[in-house]
């Protein structure tokens, strides 16, 4: 997984800085291994980051990839769900998670109700077309939720109340890697 995502992760937290340069306070759901955590970490110095995944592996994991801004207090890494978070970010990052997300628009109010003013949703995600065979196969069966544009995506955000809502396509190396949509809370 860390190899995989990883030059998505890298490219999206790079677009993702020059779109909103400054959060102070930033939450990653679905951390995963950590790969996306060192991005954030690295395009943004003075942010506090929080990581929070449901698996216990993959926390490990990232404790693994990011030892020193954990012991430097600019990282803290929860196991849990987004649902069970409560305090304010400025920046929520989810890379790959929205296709977990099988009522995403109760868990899209619930991430919009911890923005604080201003504060900024970004899923990075790739559409149906671009998933592996296996994914595009299994997934639906599995009860995920794929998505065919990112209009399908911008409109679950509209929904949810984000203010405004704009769409980037994440290249890497003249390749189109996956999107990027911003949902900014009013």
């Amino acid at each position: 997984m860390a190899r995989g995502n990883a030059p998505f992760n890298v490219a999206l937290t790079s677009r993702l800085h020059e779109l909103y340069p400054q959060p102070a306070r930033i939450l990653e759901v679905g951390c995963g291994p950590g790969v996306g955590l060192r991005a954030l970490l690295e395009v943004y110095p003075s942010a506090q980051v929080v990581g929070v995944d449901l698996s216990p592996q993959m926390l490990d994991q990232s404790r693994a990839r990011n030892r020193q801004p954990i012991r430097d207090g600019r990282l803290e890494l929860r196991e849990g769900d987004v649902s069970e978070f409560t305090e304010q970010a400025d920046l929520i990052l989810a890379v790959h998670v929205l296709y977990f997300w099988h009522a995403p628009d109760s868990v899209l109010r619930n991430i919009r109700g911890l923005l604080a003013s201003g504060g900024v949703l970004a899923l990075g995600y790739r559409r149906r077309e671009a998933m592996p065979p296996p994914a595009r196969r299994d997934f639906p069966k599995e009860g995920h939720l794929l998505y065919d544009s990112e209009r399908d995506v911008a409109d679950l955000l509209t929904a949810a109340g984000f203010d405004r809502v704009e769409s980037h396509l994440i290249v890497s190396k003249g390749s189109g890697l996956g999107w990027l949509t911003l949902g900014y809370a009013p």
